[in-house]
This record gives C-alpha cells, sequence and structure tokens, in this order.
C-alpha cells in the first residue's frame, strides 16, 4: 500500500544490517592475523604475501582447502614489521611455526597481535601450530625460534637505519 515507506524490498541487500560472513571474518580477524617483525626495508605488501604462501604450502600449513593462506598484507615500513591476515584461525596458528625463518636474509620474528584474545581464539579454533607440518622443508626445526632466542644472544635496539651488520 505504502511501497516507498520500506527503504529495502524483500530480497535486497541492507548495508545497515550486518551479514553473517562479514560479521564472521570481524569476529575471528583477531585470531587470523599473525605480526611479523624484523622485516629488511626492501620488504612490501605483495613480496610478503608472496612469501608467506609459498612458505605455508612447502610445510602443509594450508588448512583451509587449495589456494593462497594470505588474504591481506600491512606493513608499516618505519617499524620494519607486518601484520599478515590469514584465511582461517588454524592456518594463523600454523604460521606461528615459522617463528625465525628467514625472509630476503633476515630472520623475522612471527608472534600473536597484541589485540589477539586467547580465550575468544579458543573457541575459533587451535591455537597452537599442527604437529604434522614439515618445517624442515623451509629449514626450520619444530620448537625451534630460528636462532632469534636463547641464551647467547642479546638484542640491541634503536641502531640507525644506515648500519650495517658490520
Amino acid at each position: 500500500m505504502f511501497p516507498n515507506m520500506l527503504p529495502f524490498a524483500v530480497g535486497q541487500f541492507n548495508p545497515l544490517v550486518m551479514q553473517p560472513q562479514a560479521m564472521t571474518q570481524q569476529a575471528t580477524r583477531h585470531a587470523r592475523r599473525v605480526y611479523v617483525g624484523g622485516l629488511p626495508p626492501s620488504a612490501n605488501e605483495q613480496s610478503v604475501a608472496i612469501y608467506f604462501n609459498q612458505v605455508m604450502a612447502a610445510i602443509g600449513g594450508n588448512t583451509a582447502g587449495p589456494g593462497d593462506a594470505v588474504l591481506n598484507v600491512y606493513i608499516n615500513h618505519d617499524k620494519k614489521f607486518a601484520f599478515v591476515e590469514m584465511r582461517s584461525v588454524e592456518e594463523a596458528s600454523n604460521a606461528m611455526a615459522l617463528d625465525g625463518i628467514l625472509f630476503e636474509g633476515a630472520p623475522v620474528k612471527v608472534r600473536r597481535p597484541t589485540d589477539y584474545n586467547p580465550s575468544l581464539a579458543a573457541a575459533l579454533g587451535p591455537s597452537q601450530p599442527s604437529s604434522n607440518l614439515n618445517l624442515a622443508a623451509v629449514g626450520l626445526t619444530p620448537g625451534s625460534a630460528g636462532g632469534l632466542e636463547g641464551p647467547d644472544r642479546i638484542f640491541v635496539g634503536g641502531l640507525p637505519y644506515y648500519f650495517t651488520e658490520a
């Protein structure tokens, strides 16, 4: 009787109502991302995505089916870190096993982001990497941090970017 009073026809998309898939993606985002620190200055979003897609496939970490594990990469070039968003919570957990892997010759830290909520994530999927990952395929040893941590290591921060190892 009053067709103009209803702004949305039956079956039409209403942008004000969150769709179930969008809600799920937003609700799981904190558990599907990993922090990658210590990136070399040459790193960009595309190179990080390609690298992590290749490494995840090589170790058998792609558990959400065929295709690329990485959905999105955000890099902070000033602080040399990235947030890598995976397709699934399980794939993000598998990526945690890559801590210490060499990216363009530099060992990188792979950690959970500060917004990661372990109690919420527990209901979304595994929080630990699968024990079936083939880490040897990329030169890592299960349970190791790739030489980034240990009693014989020290951290020296605040060095100018133009310093070399020498």
